[in-house]
């Protein structure tokens, strides 16, 4: 178990499942690769929040997600300042897409070895409607998942 994928999105499970993920890679010399994702809102989004749909729009998303992207770096920043990491190689990516289509895409391509991730994130509607990330990951995983509750 070379290299540990950490989804985080800031909830206190994701940082459970990274102390968890800590904790191996001190055990097996593994490296840690903490991914966040930045989800693009759709189009109907926008225009429910009174945001026109013409040629302004591109540049009011790309501004939104420049500033979700910055806020998700001072997440991950200070979740990692928070743990003892010393010994373990981390690196950090924050990425725009669907979380579950992400983190699966990042483990193929990184070839992960293992996802650590927490049972349950930031946002319960989407969970009611959708299902959760944590399932989608297990069903589409190219490795192991171990889901922290």
């Amino acid at each position: 178990m070379k290299k540990i994928l950490v989804p985080v999105d800031g909830s206190g499970q994701s940082q459970k499942a990274l102390g968890e993920a800590v904790t191996l890679a001190k055990k097996f010399g593994s490296s840690i690769l903490l991914v966040s994702v930045v989800e693009v809102e759709s189009e109907v989004s926008y225009s429910e929040f009174g945001i026109a749909m013409s040629g302004d729009y591109a540049g009011v998303r790309d501004t939104l997600i420049g500033l979700k992207k910055d806020d998700r770096q001072k997440i991950l920043d200070a979740i990692v300042d928070k743990l003892d990491c010393t010994g373990i190689e981390i690196t950090q990516e924050i990425r725009v897409g669907t979380p579950h289509h992400v983190i699966v895409d990042v483990a193929q391509t990184a070839e992960s070895d293992l996802i650590v991730m927490g049972h349950r994130g930031l946002n319960p509607l989407k969970r009611l409607f959708i299902g959760s990330v944590a399932k989608h990951v297990v069903d589409h995983a190219p490795c192991s998942v171990l889901v922290v509750k």
